[in-house]
């Protein structure tokens, strides 16, 4: 086991995206690494000196960027998955549907070309890393043969004193605007007060609308969407409010912190939920750090990873 001062330097190469657009993946990487003792950076430019971590999402002159520094200084970088990409038999799936897929989440030749970007840049990668358990990769060892994927277990979180905070909605959604999304956020207008915006906020502006509302909506991107948004059930944690998911039946880990509604049942029971809200803050909050305290114990932290890396790179040096 490494000692803490001999820890390796993990440098987050954020070059392919725009900063306000990756706040919640940097907090939990930053959060995470940092508890667990190891030094961190980021940048816009890689570093010789340190194992370099970026986040997927690659057009054609990212990837190459990304290509031609691994060729030109034998390293490799480690890459956080941030889309739903399953192989199941010989079908590639990307948010649980076939490609080319009609949707007003992503459209088909982005899906497509985000996908062939990606698999140019995987003989390059010394490692796929995954925030707590979304996204889940089923059939990952086909698709990114070699190239093992691991998991970053969810960092702690500070309780947050909610006893002097008085909220001016019922509800707040900071989601991207989708034709269900507008028929759920309809229709809880329509008996509720709530706040939400049809522009992208930075991570700071979210976190000031979430503060103005009792609870945080979570609301799938379609009928059918099988996931929840992870970031944003830690986001509204880390502003000292609970999530309540509208239409889904999540298992995965962070469903535990997170209040779901099925289909069938949220428009009677939403309005339960406001009454006290300080108290689903707190049980949310508790169940997060269970379930953190969980998942570590039953995953691990990849220290061995980061270990293996680091000896391999100073091999080449």
């Amino acid at each position: 086991m490494s000692t803490a001062a001999a820890l390796p330097l993990l440098h987050l190469w954020i070059y392919n995206h725009p900063l306000q657009g990756i706040g919640d993946q940097l907090e939990f990487f930053f959060l995470l690494l940092k508890q667990q003792g190891y030094p961190v950076s980021m940048g816009r430019k890689p570093r010789q000196d340190a194992l370099n971590v970026v986040i997927e999402n690659f057009s054609e002159v990212s990837s190459q960027t990304l290509i031609d520094f691994c060729q030109q200084t034998g390293k490799r970088v480690g890459l956080i998955m941030t889309e739903h990409l399953d192989l199941h038999g010989s079908e590639l799936l990307i948010h649980g549907e076939r490609l080319w897929n009609d949707n007003d989440y992503m459209p088909p030749a982005v899906q497509v070309a985000r996908i062939k970007n990606l698999m140019d840049c995987v003989p390059w990668l010394r490692a796929i890393f995954v925030l707590g358990d979304l996204p889940q990769l089923e059939g990952s060892e086909r698709m990114f043969p070699g190239v093992p994927v691991r998991a970053l277990p969810f960092p702690q979180l500070p309780m947050i004193d909610v006893e002097q905070q008085m909220p001016q909605y019922d509800f707040v959604f900071s989601g991207g605007i989708t034709a269900f999304r507008t028929q759920v956020l309809q229709k809880v207008g329509a008996s509720h007060s709530l706040a939400h915006t049809t522009e992208f906020l930075p991570r700071k502006g979210r976190d000031q609308l979430n503060t103005t509302a009792r609870l945080v909506l979570n609301i799938p991107q379609r009928p059918g969407w099988r996931w929840l948004s992870l970031m944003r059930i830690i986001a509204a944690l880390n502003c000292g409010r609970a999530t309540v998911s509208v239409a889904t039946e999540d298992t995965s880990w962070i469903a535990r912190c997170c209040y779901q509604l099925a289909e069938s049942e949220w428009e009677g029971r939403l309005g339960e939920m406001r009454t006290d809200w300080q108290a689903a803050y707190l049980q949310a909050y508790e169940r997060y750090e269970l379930m953190r305290r969980d998942f570590l114990a039953e995953r691990g932290f990849p220290s061995d990873l980061l270990e293996y890396w680091a000896l391999l790179e100073k091999s080449r040096t």
